[in-house]
């Protein structure tokens, strides 16, 4: 069951170096393309990094760019980022064996969320293969125009790196989020959705 895929589902920031066949990752990559998007354009684009020079080029841009953006993310976000122990070490973009970018392109209509959809589908395809990944999105990604040589249409979106896990989190506790879900007005809530 689907439900079950995405409540095994965690973000890894520590995975294995061990390689795997490119047939898994592409089969992963084409259920993003399953994804519902907008005038039905699928107004996004996939690269696949494996080359390691290049993946040490992202990991020091993505470092740079976290480090301002550490710097000057607000106290409750730094207390966050402490809590959870993410700092703007990158290690999992050297790691991860393959990268795979996503990026819009900004002419499509609804190109921003149909790219997120993608992304849901790609992360949960990977989970069911046994693989893990992260929704990773550095400070700025401009730096990957030049070097993925993408066109001035495209915006980077995430860097996902893909790979087995070496870290398994247990699932944390994140209070009810079934609070959320209202019926017809904000704030107004039923039972019918409680477990």
């Amino acid at each position: 069951m689907i439900q079950n895929v995405m409540k095994r589902r965690r973000s890894i920031r520590k995975f294995k170096k061990d390689k795997f066949g490119i047939e898994k990752l592409c089969s992963i990559l084409k259920a993003s393309l399953l994804a519902p998007s907008g005038a039905d354009q699928s107004p996004f684009t996939l690269i696949i990094i494996d080359n390691e020079q290049l993946k040490r080029q992202i990991r020091t841009e993505c470092e740079v760019a976290d480090k301002d953006f550490h710097e000057g993310s607000p106290a409750w976000l730094k207390e966050w980022f402490a809590k959870k122990n993410i700092t703007t070490e990158k290690k999992f973009l050297t790691d991860a064996p393959f990268l795979v970018v996503l990026a819009g392109n900004t002419t499509m209509p609804y190109w921003l969320e149909s790219t997120w959809i993608s992304i849901a589908y790609l992360i949960l395809a990977a989970e069911e293969e046994g693989l893990a990944t992260l929704t990773y999105t550095p400070g700025q990604m401009k730096f990957l125009m030049p070097l993925l040589e993408l066109p001035e249409v495209y915006e980077p979106v995430v860097i996902l790196p893909i790979g087995y896990p070496d870290e398994f989190p247990t699932k944390i506790d994140n209070g009810d989020k079934e609070t959320k879900i209202f019926f017809n007005k904000f704030g107004v809530e039923e039972n019918s959705c409680r477990s």
